[in-house]
């Protein structure tokens, strides 16, 4: 797991040094769903970027949403920005851990600034073409860090993309069935929209819901189940299986390991495991036609 202590934050770089982002960078739709606001290269391989969180729902100490958003975002920023990743290509995320400092809290009533320090630990590339950067990034608030993250991203270009998919290279957005979601509260949620799973046919077993009324998860048309919406299921699963005693996930390590498509059930499955005292640990898998897409184990405080 990402190490979350003792790493200062640098010192904030000269404003004529930061550059805008580009929506078409984030790859949204959504202007107000974009939650970078700058970024600039400190040297080869270390950039800095600021963000902003807007307030969390009301009983919420801080967004997990917002956390994946921006490491997704940053590492977006820097391939296109800074290692020339075409537009055009498609994205590939193959893992994504994180930690978040226990306690970790933003404002309940107003927008918050942070400051992202990402490291590129190896940049591979084919030719001249960026085919997958293996990050690490640091997210501090008030200069004390508040989540660690690592992750790889890797790229696809259009012509081996659609080799790759086949037959669900496209698809008819919006129309599959919206299965009823399962009660807000019990997944840590407070709207409807918000919550991605409905119930499956026994206990700690849901059915994945892709409600593309949910604007943090669903921006725009995309061909498969978004990688941050599998990830968002087992947050809100381990908080369903857990119900009602309260988690708080501070440890996330996550596995992608085959597309999960929006035509055909996905299936949520949530093991309580072993855990030291006052620690919970919890593995979520999702699977699709009897075959796992996805894994994820949340480990943290509950009580």
């Amino acid at each position: 797991m990402p190490d979350i202590t003792a790493v200062p934050c640098p010192p904030t770089s000269a404003a004529e040094g930061r550059k805008d982002i580009r929506k078409e960078y984030v790859h949204l739709g959504r202007s107000e769903m974009v939650l970078l606001t700058s970024w600039w290269q400190r040297e080869d391989g270390e950039f800095s970027l600021t963000a902003r969180w807007p307030a969390p729902a009301v009983g919420l100490g801080y967004d997990q949403r917002m956390l994946t958003q921006t490491v997704r975002q940053s590492g977006l920023t820097l391939a296109h920005a800074a290692y020339g990743a075409p537009l055009s290509d498609h994205t590939v995320l193959n893992y994504f851990d994180f930690t978040v400092a226990p306690g970790f809290e933003v404002p309940a009533d107003a927008p918050c600034d942070l400051a992202v320090e990402v490291t590129v630990k190896n940049a591979k590339t084919r030719g001249s073409r960026v085919i997958s950067l293996d990050m690490d990034f640091r997210i501090f608030r008030d200069g004390r860090m508040a989540a660690r993250a690592e992750s790889e991203f890797g790229w696809l270009s259009t012509r081996v993309y659609r080799r790759l998919r086949g037959e669900h290279f496209e698809v008819d957005w919006n129309g599959w069935p919206l299965p009823d979601p399962v009660e807000p509260r019990t997944v840590g949620r407070s709207a409807p929209v918000d919550v991605v799973l409905s119930a499956g046919d026994h206990p700690r077993h849901w059915q994945l819901r892709n409600d593309v009324d949910n604007a943090v998860l669903y921006d725009h048309p995309v061909d498969h189940v978004p990688g941050l919406a599998l990830m968002e299921a087992a947050h809100q699963a381990a908080n369903a299986a857990l119900y009602p005693v309260r988690f708080e996930p501070t440890t996330v390590t996550s596995a992608f390991e085959r597309y999960a498509e929006f035509d055909r059930p996905c299936w949520i499955e949530a093991e309580v495991l072993p855990a030291t005292p006052g620690e919970t640990s919890v593995l979520v898998t999702a699977t699709q036609d009897g075959e796992t897409v996805f894994r994820s184990r949340l480990g943290g405080p509950c009580g």
